[in-house]
């Protein structure tokens, strides 16, 4: 029923079809950005993940590909690449993928604590949306924090905060604020909790939340996660499986 609420003239058809999608298309781009955050990797070491999300927003099901990896090519320079790919079930033309390509300098590192810049360029509409022409070629600036520490009982945590702005050479733009925590809650198991405030027009508000459990084997992570929509503007949840590795 929401389906077709949303494509009636009442409800502004298209227009107005496409702002729920956006808020799938926003939500989704950030399931690899807790391992992005701060951190860079050492000259020569690489970290790679792969993830699959299914979500429903407004009685819209999707699924989403997402590969991200970073390399370390100095002391305090990573690179890092990502790719998505978004597809709506029954909704072809909603379709979109997205590209981008970054270098990160940590311009602080201490024992406990990282703040890094990074920038690069991006291409197509699967990280910013579709609403208002977040497509075509773009770049890409961001500034983050990320601290780590332990607790008695082996029981390490980390926290970061990421603030990124995206602009199109279409006009569109998007700033996004990013927070996360993760704590050992035993052994190999771990969780994370993620927030993600995206903002940049009346269709490109939205604020998200992760749960996830994250189980770390000698050379593979496997995390289960579960995103909410919180802003109270659209409905939205789905579950994210990944897989990470470094090496």
């Amino acid at each position: 029923q929401r389906v077709q609420a949303a494509c009636s003239p009442r409800a502004g058809g298209l227009a107005y079809l496409m702002r729920w999608v956006w808020g799938l298309s926003a939500g989704l781009s950030f399931a690899s950005d807790a391992a992005a955050a701060a951190w860079g990797q050492n000259p020569g070491e690489w970290y790679v993940r792969a993830a699959f999300a299914a979500e429903d927003v407004e009685g819209l099901s999707a699924t989403r590909y997402d590969a991200y990896a970073k390399f370390g090519i100095a002391p305090k320079w990573t690179a890092t690449a990502k790719a998505e790919i978004v597809q709506f079930q029954d909704q072809s033309p909603f379709d979109a993928e997205g590209y981008r390509a970054t270098i990160r300098r940590e311009i602080v590192k201490r024992e406990r604590m990282v703040v890094a810049l990074e920038g690069g360029a991006v291409y197509g509409g699967a990280f910013g949306g579709a609403p208002d022409g977040c497509d075509g070629l773009g770049a890409e600036a961001r500034v983050g924090a990320g601290f780590s520490g332990g607790w008695e009982k082996g029981r390490d945590w980390f926290a970061f905060a990421d603030v990124a702005a995206r602009r199109y050479d279409t006009g569109c733009a998007r700033t996004r604020y990013e927070f996360g925590y993760g704590a050992r809650l035993s052994g190999r198991l771990h969780t994370v909790t993620q927030l993600w405030l995206e903002r940049g027009g009346d269709n490109a508000r939205s604020d998200k939340i992760e749960n996830a459990l994250v189980y770390k084997f000698d050379t593979v992570e496997v995390s289960l996660a579960w995103r909410e929509e919180i802003s109270g503007r659209f409905e939205e949840s789905g579950v994210v499986l990944a897989l990470s590795s470094h090496f």
